[in-house]
């Protein structure tokens, strides 16, 4: 059952310890490097440890995995990634999967769409991406769900618990509930984030209402 662990990050704390085997199957054979974008950095430590490195103000995670389990890993967290690009990809899923049930299932059909062209070409991607968004939340075995470098913590995602369990073991004082005190909701970024995507996506279903109109 997958376990979500809050993890300090603090110079003062000593530094993440990993265990030496695969977070899906435990398997020790064979390991090879995962490197996670973890997410922009307004300021760079002088000695970033425990499988954190800096590349272009930009923080990775880096931690073992085996061959089998890398590659479904790797795409899934590629999609689920925090950054800008992909921010803007998951956003036309999300717009694109709202204007196919609007054309599926509302009032009007698909047929009488004619007028919108190739922006049509948004549903289709939404019907694609945002079931590529549900088999990656499912695939991946280790995705960092959240990073403040400001306030000084992340939150992991473990899809096995063994492994979760002898992370926390590993990492009994970074990942106490001390030094990981959770944020009220109104200063979290995904509230407000989550709050502008709905926004956009009512005013961009209303602009293709409107296109259609004329």
């Amino acid at each position: 059952m997958p376990q979500i662990v809050r993890v300090a990050l603090d110079s003062n704390l000593p530094p993440l310890q990993w265990p030496a085997c695969c977070p899906e199957c435990g398997t020790t054979k064979m390991l090879e490097k995962m490197t996670t974008r973890l997410g922009r950095v307004k300021s760079v430590p002088s000695t970033p440890a425990g499988g954190l490195s800096i590349k272009n103000e930009v923080m990775y995670l880096t931690y073992f995995i085996c061959p089998d389990h890398a590659a479904e890993t790797r795409w899934a967290n590629r999609l689920l990634e925090k950054s800008p690009v992909m921010y803007l990809l998951r956003f036309i899923f999300y717009v694109g999967t709202i204007l196919a049930l609007a054309l599926l299932f509302g009032p009007r059909r698909l047929a009488n769409f004619p007028e919108l062209g190739a922006l049509l070409v948004l549903p289709v991607l939404g019907l694609v991406g945002v079931p590529s968004l549900i088999w990656a939340h499912m695939a991946t075995s280790l995705r960092p769900m959240h990073f403040d470098f400001e306030h000084g913590w992340m939150i992991i995602r473990f899809r096995q618990a063994p492994y979760a369990t002898k992370f926390r073991v590993m990492n009994l004082e970074t990942t106490s509930s001390v030094n990981t005190e959770e944020l009220p909701w109104f200063k979290r970024k995904l509230v407000w984030q989550l709050a502008l995507m709905t926004v956009l996506s009512v005013a961009m279903i209303y602009y293709f209402e409107s296109l259609v109109q004329f």
